[in-house]
């Protein structure tokens, strides 16, 4: 009886046919989305960071980076695995080793930008050319995604989010770590990240969110008639409220926004919710798979005109929706109060209140499941250098990243996969292995076709592409 070389019954022999395997069968997929997208072409004409002519360009690194996080690799040595895959090797070519990419988004950093830096206090940098050119970038890709639908309403969902960061360059975050606290702006109808903000550590997310929410709406196509904005209380900046109140230009039109905001709940308004009858109160249900059901909140409307000075006579005034929370049983909170209480501000008076509130509460459903994505599906959690803004180019790419992804899904996959995670993504499709045949002047991908139609799904990307 021979010897068992193993638990189970097989034997492992070394591959002697000469012939290229490849275990990410699937990802030339993603780099054709990117091919669908123009990003070669975007990269080119917004990012400039080479001086010399000879080596990998500028829509090179940009695709290999993307390729590598699409595959599940988190920090750039990583890149070292996608490089030794000789199938990979010849269907997308050759990539830049981990140190040529570390080079390249040494590239986006310029510390003379960082100078104005308080050594207590917060501070938003001023983007770096690279940075903002690769802003324009996911631009053109959030264009292009949505040329064909010509979409009119938008619905943007503003967020911030902490990332752990141990480089000694990094700022301490209310969690108490040091780390990063970047912002985006998510389109929740079209999946996809309209723009995003890398901030330190220690600038808090109520800090100019205006600023950040008007980038975005540039990334909006023209073709958007209605915005619909939901924030959390970070948000709650009259500066931003008088403009949502007024709207904004959007291709040398006026587009009304729609917004419902978490409130700060201040004394005066705290009085206000507490002197409101017990008639007033209706159970805020739950939405569930058996329909509405009753929990522990309750809501009401409450009359409030805060004393902002944004805040005009003439000006009609916003609805308030009060939202108070019983303890289990009948313990009092720790706090030793009967209730918590929470408020929203909003200019939609056309809904139901307990409506608007439910729906300003599914933001936790996308941009917050974004923010994870990005940083534990993706490579955002992972910070390749102490360098700031080398690290906000590689956040942006995460983002960008993000996209080419959504835009596979939704443009060339069955709609059974467009709200599949990541972990699923790669194993039903970009980790299948493939085997490389060239014959005849001609490349072959061999695979198991499985769940995802494959050709199909370069069909559709043809299509899109030519839209």
């Amino acid at each position: 009886m021979a010897e068992k070389e193993g638990l189970l019954p097989f034997k492992l022999v070394e591959d002697e046919s000469g012939e290229a395997l490849t275990s990410y069968g699937g990802l030339p997929l993603v780099m054709e989305t990117c091919e669908a997208l123009g990003l070669a072409r975007l990269v080119k004409q917004h990012v400039r960071i080479k001086q010399r002519q000879r080596g990998y360009s500028e829509s090179e690194y940009v695709e290999s980076v993307i390729a590598l996080m699409a595959a599940g690799g988190d920090c750039l040595e990583d890149i070292e695995r996608l490089r030794s895959d000789a199938g990979l090797k010849l269907l997308l070519g050759a990539m830049p080793s981990a140190e040529a990419v570390r080079f390249f988004l040494y590239g986006f950093h310029d510390e003379r930008l960082l100078e104005g830096r308080p050594g207590e206090g917060a501070f938003i940098a001023t983007e770096t050319e690279p940075l903002a050119g690769l802003w324009e970038v996911n631009r053109g890709v959030v264009l292009k995604a949505s040329l064909k639908e010509q979409p009119k309403e938008a619905t943007i969902d503003q967020d911030a989010t902490v990332v752990k960061s141990d480089k000694e360059q990094s700022q301490m975050t209310y969690l108490g770590e040091r780390g990063y606290q970047p912002v985006i702006n998510y389109w929740a109808e079209q999946d996809l990240i309209l723009s995003d903000e890398f901030r330190d550590g220690n600038v808090p997310a109520g800090m100019d969110p205006l600023s950040s929410f008007l980038r975005a709406v540039r990334s909006l196509p023209q073709s958007v008639e209605r915005i619909y904005c939901r924030c959390d209380s970070a948000a709650y900046q009259h500066k931003l409220l008088d403009v949502l109140r007024k709207g904004v230009e959007l291709g040398g039109k006026e587009v009304p926004v729609y917004f419902a905001i978490s409130a700060d709940v201040s004394e005066v308004l705290r009085g206000k919710i507490t002197s409101l009858s017990e008639s007033a109160w209706k159970p805020l249900r739950k939405l569930t798979e058996k329909g509405l059901i009753e929990g522990r909140k309750e809501w009401a409307e409450v009359e409030f005109i805060p004393s902002a000075s944004s805040v005009k006579k003439d000006m009609k005034p916003d609805r308030y929706l009060a939202i108070r929370v019983r303890p289990w049983q009948t313990e009092l909170f720790s706090d030793g109060n009967s209730y918590h209480y929470y408020a929203v501000v909003t200019n939609r008076w056309e809904m139901e209140g307990e409506e608007v509130l439910r729906w300003q509460r599914e933001r936790c459903g996308s941009v917050e499941k974004v923010h994870d994505v990005v940083k534990n599906d993706l490579a955002g959690g992972v910070m390749p250098c102490g360098r700031f803004y080398a690290n906000a180019a590689w956040w942006r790419l995460n983002c960008l990243c993000y996209n080419v992804i959504s835009v596979m899904k939704r443009k060339a996959l069955p709609k059974s996969f467009w709200p599949v995670r990541m972990k699923a993504l790669r194993f039903h499709l970009i980790g299948v292995a493939g085997k490389v045949v060239s014959h005849a002047r001609m490349m072959f991908l061999k695979i198991t076709e499985g769940q995802i139609g494959y050709r199909e799904a370069r069909s559709q990307l043809v299509e899109f592409s030519s839209a």
